[in-house]
């Protein structure tokens, strides 16, 4: 599928939920393609000036006009995508050949796992400037809920690109369990 594409320092997994600020032309050209074509477009992250392998195909869930010319858009994760070539227009707008990596399966939380959505919970709690994106949060998914702890945490542009080739949640499951339980140990 092609795609305008969108470098951004964002890190976003399907269902996963932000606003972004637009204000040069090309992106505003970018919104344009994504709501003429009702594919969306890619948001992707680049390590130095080189677009990263993977990304997440967004769609745009609503927009406002900034009274400085500017917009702000709301968009939500579809699904993740692999760069399998770009290239750039006359604007510099990145357009991508992508093929679709297929969505971790929903999986109802177990007992074991409660704790890290328990943690997720409070942080909510804590951020309501967050959680007001999601106002359904699915805390009995575990898949919904590794997604959103891999989008809040600060982790560098590798690993979420690591996270982003896994075929499921169950090594960002892992990797969550060690985080939270050293944490909880330290406190």
């Amino acid at each position: 599928m092609q795609l305008p594409l969108f470098p951004v320092d964002i890190y976003l997994l399907p269902n996963g939920i932000c606003k972004l600020q637009i204000y040069e032309q090309r992106y505003m050209r970018l919104v344009k393609l994504a709501t003429a074509n009702h594919h969306g477009f890619g948001l992707c992250m680049k390590i130095d000036d080189n677009l990263c392998h993977f990304g997440t195909r967004v769609i745009i869930t609503d927009f406002d006009p900034l009274p400085n010319g500017f917009m702000s858009i709301t968009v939500r994760g579809i699904e993740m995508f692999l760069i399998n070539n770009h290239s750039q227009d006359n604007d510099h707008l990145y357009i991508g050949d992508t093929s679709p990596v297929p969505n971790w399966h929903s999986k109802d939380i177990n007992f074991i796992d409660q704790g890290i959505s328990d943690n997720l919970k409070q942080l909510f709690q804590q951020h309501p400037e967050h959680a007001h994106y999601y106002p359904e949060p699915k805390f009995d998914d575990i898949t919904w809920v590794c997604q959103r702890w891999l989008e809040i945490l600060p982790l560098e542009v590798n690993q979420k690109q690591w996270f982003m080739s896994r075929n499921d949640y169950t090594a960002a499951l892992s990797f969550l369990h060690t985080v939270i339980n050293n944490n909880s140990k330290s406190e």
